[in-house]
């Protein structure tokens, strides 16, 4: 059983809270170059009026009871007044972790910030307060004296993340905004001191045990948070144990989940993007409470934010791979938001701007203006690097090794061609979805073939689909997903697949992957760019018995499509799209998809499904010729497509807009067919 906490017996001896309340707010003072909370508010009104009456306008929501939430859909739901802390009324866990971390509080505390109107820190304060009431921390410990885990890793309010997000997220800045309020009394702080210990208990005993191998995210942001806490209130017992144990984990943090390559080990963009995000918290933290950080620390995140720029689609926004956001969110933009903060180098925001308009860096701006020390520097930056943004000078192939992914594109421009592919199984963690071999395309400055996003995480059909092989652009056996969908957070076993490959000779950029999860089948696909004018999709299943069947899969970001006389093309005036071409013995199926940008919010879409029965044993070869068409096409360009299977190979022969092609796939290459041959 867990001892009761008291302030006498976390806090220094003889040390009264009216003065850990004073000490706090000269601290805090000191930490923000000496502006208080009201004069802050007043630069960022100044310096960011829209920004301003946005949060305003949240606070104001907030004020009622009402926010969007996980599974709320867009709209403004009730939680509550006070809110219900543990309730879960829409059968989404994500709505009751979102609730416990409390950003509606953060938004009323910058509210008063803004305007020293005292109704958003009375609210703020009195809710925080409720949660510290209502919210006892569990035991540590079960009866036996084993530390009982699964109280901290399932639907909880003191799950170890949402403790984490509350340390290095919400409560610091409710904390540092509303400490000269009548409403923060010492009191209250008695009360709120002794929950922080609780929470840092969690995050310092509990936290090591859930993620040993500091392999995840979740990991991150609870050192975050734990580092977050110990610096606010280093009066309190064993602070310095907590930041010293938080630096450490977040070196190995680093260590763990940074590649060589600069690749968060999950792969997912959105996920790679938020690491950024909380890897360059801890230099903001850093710098502001004069804590070193390493520089080997520091290089690694100049990698990733590198990687954060090869996962940004030619057209803007996350490249959408496993659980990631297609539209503005977690997306390069916060990355670059992040390593500003953390080096003050105009070069971040400089790159986001050549990819994004000012108004989706303004709202990653938005969530972060109490940590950034000078906000009209910032301004002034944002206003300099839009007339002059910055064009990468990167490579144009990025080959993630150790992610067993690649980014590929024909240039930096808007309307170049982009795709990534990825074969990674057995999957690092369930972020990601059942797409071994799937790709993403965009052309012409919009996204063509697309992988569907995230939508939801809650345990639905709605999950099943935009996990499954079925809406990505992926091969699939006897309509099987390459795997066993089991959950949202379940998988059955995989067997072994990889990016084995990346070439680029006579004018061909070739992405080859394999896996094994059809096994005894081997599944092996070949994505490769010709001339940077379009893609050839070479899918080759050996292993297959007679009634065995192949479907190919590709999910246009269309509604319609319209056959052509080898294949179809998806129609929509005025906007680019996309022509398939591919062998006249698939059988073809259409059905309705929904593409998701943001959680919750979809849009209709439209899935291809080819097919073929095989009608004896052997090994199934299929290419699909993937044509990219700008605004001003109309009407189909391949105007000739025949396959043939020879004893020295599989040919491929296409005509393109009067342009002969002539292709042989074997030994796992592809190549241009010899005139002498």
């Amino acid at each position: 059983m867990n001892q009761t906490i008291t302030a006498e017996g976390i806090l220094p001896e003889g040390m009264t809270s009216p003065e850990l309340l004073k000490r706090l707010k000269d601290r805090i003072l000191a930490a923000n170059q000496g502006k208080t909370a009201l004069e802050r508010g007043a630069v960022i009104k100044e310096q960011f009026p829209q920004l301003a009456s946005h949060t305003i306008e949240l606070a104001d929501q907030a004020l009622k009871g009402l926010l969007v939430l996980p599974g709320t859909g867009p709209d403004l739901y009730f939680v509550g007044n006070p809110p219900k802390w543990q309730f879960n009324p829409v059968n989404d866990n994500e709505y009751t972790f979102h609730l416990n971390r409390m950003h509606h509080l953060k938004t009323m505390a910058e509210a008063y910030s803004l305007t020293g109107n005292l109704e958003y820190a009375k609210k703020a304060i009195d809710e925080l307060s409720d949660w510290i009431d209502t919210n006892k921390c569990p035991g540590l410990t079960d009866e036996t004296g084993a530390y009982a885990l699964d109280r901290y890793s399932g639907l909880s309010t003191w799950r170890a993340l949402e403790v984490g997000i509350r340390g290095y997220r919400t409560w610091p800045i409710i904390i540092e905004l509303l400490a000269d309020t009548p409403y923060f009394t010492p009191e209250f702080l008695e009360k709120l001191v002794c929950s922080i210990y609780e929470h840092c208990r969690v995050l310092y005993e509990i936290s090591p045990l859930l993620w040993p191998k500091a392999d995840h995210n979740h990991y991150l942001m609870e050192n975050l948070g734990l580092m977050s806490f110990s610096c606010l209130f280093p009066e309190m017992k064993n602070s310095g144990v907590y930041l010293a144990h938080s630096q450490n984990e977040l070196d190995r943090c680093m260590e763990a989940q940074c590649t060589p390559c600069g690749g968060q080990i999950e792969g997912c963009p959105s996920y790679h993007n938020g690491c950024v995000f909380w890897f360059a918290m801890r230099a903001v933290f850093a710098r502001k409470f004069n804590i070193q950080v390493p520089n080997a620390y520091l290089e690694r995140l100049e990698k990733m934010f590198q990687h954060s720029v090869y996962a940004t689609r030619s057209c803007g926004g996350n490249f959408p791979w496993g659980d990631s956001h297609i539209a503005d969110k977690e997306t390069m933009s916060l990355a670059a938001v992040s390593c500003y903060m953390a080096y003050s180098d105009p070069k971040y925001l400089e790159t986001a701007l050549y990819f994004y308009p000012p108004s989706t860096l303004l709202e990653d701006v938005r969530d972060n203006l109490w940590r950034i020390p000078d906000t009209r520097q910032i301004k002034e930056v944002m206003e300099t690097a839009v007339s002059s943004p910055k064009k990468p000078d990167l490579p144009l192939i990025a080959w993630q090794k150790d992610l067993n992914q690649v980014y590929i594109r024909t240039g930096w421009e808007r309307d170049a061609i982009s795709f990534m592919t990825a074969c990674r199984t057995p999957v690092q963690n369930l972020h990601a979805h059942i797409d071994a071999g799937g790709f993403d395309l965009t052309a012409f400055g919009e996204p063509l073939l697309t992988d569907p996003g995230i939508y939801t995480y809650k345990n639905d059909e709605n999950r099943k689909r935009f996990k499954s092989a079925f809406w990505h652009n992926c091969l699939t056996v006897n309509w099987k997903n390459m795997w066993e969908y089991q959950a949202s957070w379940a998988y059955g076993p995989q067997k072994e697949g990889r990016l084995v490959s990346v070439t680029e000779e006579d004018g061909i950029i070739c992405a080859l992957s394999c896996h094994h999860n059809y096994e005894p089948a081997e599944a092996v696909r070949c994505l490769s760019l010709i001339d940077n004018r379009f893609l050839v999709v070479v899918d080759q299943v050996s292993g297959l018995e007679k009634g065995d069947s192949v479907q190919i899969h590709f999910h246009p970001d269309r509604t319609f499509i319209k056959e052509t006389p080898f294949g179809m093309i998806s129609a929509l005036d005025g906007r680019p799209n996309i022509e398939l071409a591919y062998g006249s013995f698939m059988e073809t199926q259409t059905e309705a998809g929904k593409i998701s940008t943001v959680n919750d919010v979809w849009h209709d879409s439209l899935v291809v499904h080819l097919n073929h029965r095989m009608e004896e044993n052997g090994t199934f070869r299929h290419a699909a010729i993937l044509i990219p068409h700008s605004t001003e096409q109309s009407g189909p360009s391949c105007s000739f497509y025949q396959t043939e299977q020879k004893q020295d190979g599989f040919y491929i022969t296409f005509c393109i807009d009067s342009s002969e092609y002539r292709l042989v796939w074997k030994d796992n290459k592809l190549a241009r067919v010899k005139e002498n041959l």
